[in-house]
This record gives structure tokens, sequence and C-alpha cells, in this order.
């Protein structure tokens, strides 16, 4: 297994460059001098939901208003603020309007709610080559690239990313439906891993299946001999499946991770032939039935995942992500019940084993409100349903007062009138700090481009020292333009603060965690004065592998609140 890269930040020293001088008053006293304007000075913040209403048939309900929804936190009914319907049409309209007039507030006529605005939609295609098999991932992929073709134009960005037992980007977020078809076809060539592991259970099947017409007299010793040793197999497969799927989960929570910081519409479609809710749930049950022992049962609470998936999609809603799943492995008989297979295997144990992979699937799906395509040869009608999620929707939104602090939030959404539609919409709200968003913006800024620069961040690199045979002490040099940090004035002396927040991710895709670092700012007011709009600068160091690297920075103002951001490429050494 590869080591995780790891990431020091190290200030080393602090230094403010004074130039020509520029005239300024005295006397002041706790003023602020400097700093862009305030960032949310109200502090208010909009809390926009989507919410996707179909009828009986699963087609969209069109023609409905604010007053027809009830939206509510943590149980306390809220009055909408925002509310927009949307179809594909309107959204090409708004578009189109956007890109050749110039961007002004919307005038809304007294007492009627404003629409809510047109957001980027960024759509991750997950194929995960590590759980299911190449035919299977090969016939979805067809209809994948059919959904590309269909659907992707402004102000949808779709990015590939392929699992292999570690996370790839395949290819980066884009609205050119032809790169990411031919990213897409670059992967049926692809190794997969669930062959393996569909050997290894059928083994241990079969093996099952000859312990049971096994006529072993009075070899009473024989036969417990072979018990225990399936059951050994069993509880191993088991363990492998649970390892199998961490890597599985992890690759999903770092997709989701990588989408934090984006401002719009989160979706990630999810390929694969399922995940273990319960790994070896299956061969539990056949070893049950073929033994007459139900004791192994008692381990499913030993292997059950449940957790790890209640864990991500907690994360996903807190990020906004909605996860739509499409399961590649269709419509598949029963384990040992198709012609091809010369044993007989318990119908009730093939069934749990199935259902097994196909549950985490739904899960996450509507935990999230997303979508779930299973038990089907042709995932096209799934692939609709979810294209129609794309364009299809209605945005409430409410306002709360913003705490500046990490707080999750309860959202239930209904109709008055006891409508009878299907509704779906996320189910939490997770109101962020400054330093979580900023955080998660530096973390998606190693996989997104983020043009936010508003304290115009400069990084320089210097030569790399080597600390070990692997690992190198890496210099950057961060500047920012000085006028833009707000300082109060204390006597004589001006003060203030900047939060550095640093990230990196190798060419591999291997990310370090998002550090972060206070600097405070101290100076004469004088010299302040005579610097005019001069550079201040930090040296921090990165302990860093061998390799290429993304550096990604952030820095916070935390007296206006404001955020600025800046990147740059490595090579180590």
């Amino acid at each position: 297994m590869k080591k995780v890269n790891t990431v020091v930040l190290v200030l080393v020293a602090a230094i403010v460059t004074v130039g020509a001088g520029a005239e300024g008053a005295e006397g002041e006293s706790r003023e602020r001098v400097g700093g862009l304007p305030f960032a949310d000075e109200v502090q208010v913040t909009v809390v926009n939901v989507d919410v996707y209403v179909r009828d009986r048939k699963g087609m969209p309900v069109d023609g409905l208003g604010a007053d027809d929804f009830i939206i509510s936190q943590d149980g306390i009914e809220m009055p909408i603020s925002n509310f927009a319907e949307f179809d594909a049409e309107v959204i090409r309209q708004r578009v189109a309007e956007a890109a050749v007039t110039a961007p002004v507030e919307p005038q809304e006529p007294a007492g009627e709610i404003p629409a809510a605005e047109i957001k980027p939609v960024w759509v991750v295609l997950y194929i995960d080559h590590e759980n299911m098999e190449a035919l299977d991932r090969n016939r979805v992929l067809r209809r994948v690239r059919e959904f590309v073709t269909e659907n992707l134009e402004e102000p949808v960005q779709i990015m590939v990313v392929s699992f292999q037992r570690s996370l790839k980007v395949v290819q980066p977020f884009t609205s050119e439906s032809r790169e990411v078809t031919a990213a897409l076809r670059g992967m049926t060539e692809t190794s997969t891993g669930r062959e393996e592991s569909e050997s290894a259970r059928q083994e241990i099947v079969r093996a099952m299946a000859d312990a049971k017409n096994q006529d072993y007299g009075t070899q009473n010793n024989s036969q417990v001999g072979a018990e225990l040793d399936l059951r050994q197999r069993v509880t191993a497969f088991a363990a492998e499946e649970a390892f199998n799927l961490r890597l599985a989960i992890d690759g999903l929570r770092q997709v989701i991770a990588m989408l934090s910081g984006l401002d719009g519409r989160k979706t990630v479609i999810y390929v694969s032939s399922g995940l273990p809710m319960v790994p070896g749930i299956g061969l539990m049950h056949d070893h049950a039935m073929t033994f007459h022992d139900q004791t192994i049962l008692s381990m499913r609470g030993r292997y059950d995942q449940t957790r790890l998936f209640n864990e991500l999609t907690s994360m996903a809603n807190a990020q906004e992500v909605s996860i739509y799943s499409i399961d590649a492995s269709g419509l598949n008989p029963l384990d040992g019940m198709d012609a091809e297979n010369a044993y007989s295997r318990d119908p009730t144990a093939s069934s749990i084993g199935s259902k097994n992979y196909k549950d985490s699937l739904v899960y996450m799906a509507e935990a999230t409100g997303g979508i779930a395509v299973i038990n089907t040869n042709d995932v096209r009608g799934g692939m609709e349903r979810i294209s129609s999620d794309l364009t299809n929707y209605y945005s409430l939104g409410y306002t709360v007062n913003s705490s500046n602090e990490d707080r999750v939030h309860r959202i239930e959404v209904g109709m008055k009138g006891g409508q009878d539609y299907d509704l779906r919409f996320r189910r939490r709200f997770v109101e962020k700090s400054d330093r979580s968003r900023i955080q998660d913006r530096v973390f998606t800024s190693l996989v997104v481009d983020i043009d936010d620069n508003p304290m115009g961040l400069e990084l320089s690199v210097a030569e790399p020292i080597a600390g070990s045979e692997t690992q190198w002490m890496v210099p950057i040099h961060l500047s920012l333009d000085l006028g833009t940090i707000a300082l109060l004035t204390l006597g004589d002396d001006l003060v203030g603060r900047v939060v550095v927040f640093v990230g990196a991710r190798d060419d591999e895709g291997r990310n370090t965690e998002v550090q972060q670092q206070e600097h405070e700012i101290s100076m004469p007011k004088a010299d302040y004065l005579a610097a005019g709009r001069e550079r201040f600068g930090i040296d921090f160091r990165l302990l860093l592998e061998e390799g290429r690297h993304r550096i990604s920075v952030g820095v916070m103002d935390p007296i206006t609140r404001q955020d600025s951001y800046e990147k740059i490429v490595v090579s180590v050494p």
C-alpha cells in the first residue's frame, strides 16, 4: 500500500516591505485601517433546497408555486424567501441571457418572492472498476456516454473519476462532451476487481455443496472438520470484503470532499455492481443452511457496515452532494439457479447475498436525495430519470441568521393540500463556520481551479531541501497586498491577523490534510502610513514526498471575513 503524503506547515518568518509614504489621520483609536469590504456583513444565510416533485409514473410535476410547499428546519416552519421552477427550456433561456447581458440585480415586483438564480451543476461520473465486472461495466458505459452527449451543456460540468484500489481523476470538469466520452471509452480495457472476489465466493459455495452431498457415514470428525474449515473461509471472505469496502467508501469520501468548496448543485453518479452492507452475509446464510447451524449468523453484527454508509451520506448531505447509483450487474439469475451451474444453492441465501449489494446503492441514493437504478439490464430509463433531475426541479430558499459555527440542521419539505406526489430533497443542511468553508474550498482547489483572489495572493517556491530518502522540505513564499488586510489601531500600533490554509495533492491523486495556521500582524502606525500598498510576505515549508504536486493556499482576514485563493504546481525535488 502506498504511503499517503504528509504536509507540515512551518511558519518561518513574516516580512513587511516598506516603501514610499502615504498620508493618514492621527489620533485614531481602534479604528479599522485598510482591508477589503466586509463579506456577509449582515451574516444572513440563504438556504436553498432543490426539491424534485414526481407523480406516480415518475414524471415531473410542473406549475406549482411557493404556496404549494411547506419547508421546515429542525421542526420549525420557515417562510420561503426564494422560489423558482426550473425545466430544460428555462435553464437554457437563463444561460443564454446571462451570456449576452451584464449581471444586474433582479428587480422583483413588490410582495413577490424573488426567483432563485441559475447555478453551476457539477456532475462527477464515478466508475468503480474495483467493484464490478468488465462486461457489465462496458455495457453500462455505453448508456452513460449517451447520457453525456444528451446532457452536457451549460450550466452542467462533468468530471470523470475511476477507482482501482485508489481514486484517479481521469477527466477534470469540462463542458465538452467529446472529452468526457473519450475518457469513458478509454476505460473499457481497464481491468476490474469483482471477478476475483466472485470466483472466491463461488468456490466456497461449491465446497459447501460438496460437503452437503458428502456421505460421511460414521466419520463425524471429518464432517466437523469440513464445517470448521468452511466457517473459517467464510470469515476470511467477509474480512476481505470489509477491507475492500472501506477502500471504496474512502474513494467516495474523497470525491465528496473535492466538491465541498464548489458553489452550485453537486451530483455524484456512482457506477458499480454494488457494495456489501454486511460483508459475507450471503455465505453466512449458506453455511447456516448447509450445516443446520445458525450460530454463524451472530457474526452479522461484527461485519455490519451500516455505520460507514451513514457517515458517508451524512458527509454528502453536509456538502450538499446528491448520490445517484447505477447497478451494473443488471438482472442476473440467483446464484446457483442458472443452467451453467452444476450445484444447487439455497435460493434464500442467494437472494440475501444479491440484495446485500443492491441495498447499499438504494441507501446512498435515498439518503442524499438521489436515485438508485437497479434490477435492470438496460439503464437507459434510469439515466433518463437522472437527466430529468438535472433540469426539472423546484428551488426553495429560506433565510437563517448565520452563527458562524458548524451546525447540522434537519430539513423537511411537504405539500399543502395533501397532494399525492413523490418528493425528494436533501434531509440535512450544515451551517459552516468561515474556517470550515475556506478549508473546503482549499481542498476543492487541489482538483478544480478556483478563480477568487481579491487579496492578490502570489506564491513562489525555493529549492527543495532533502529531508530523507523520499521526503523533501519545500520552502514556499506567500505574499499578498498589504492594503487588503484590515488592521485595527491600538495606541500607536496597528494590529491584525491572517489565517493561512495549505493543502497539496500529487499526480497520483494522493491528498494531504488541509493545514491552517494563524499569523499576527503588528507594526507602528507610522510604518504602515509610509508603506503605501506594498506586499506582506509569509514563508513556510511543506514536507512532501518526491513527485509533482499541486499546492493550494487560502488566506482569510478574520476582521472582514474576506478570503482569497491561489495555487502553484511544483516538482519535488
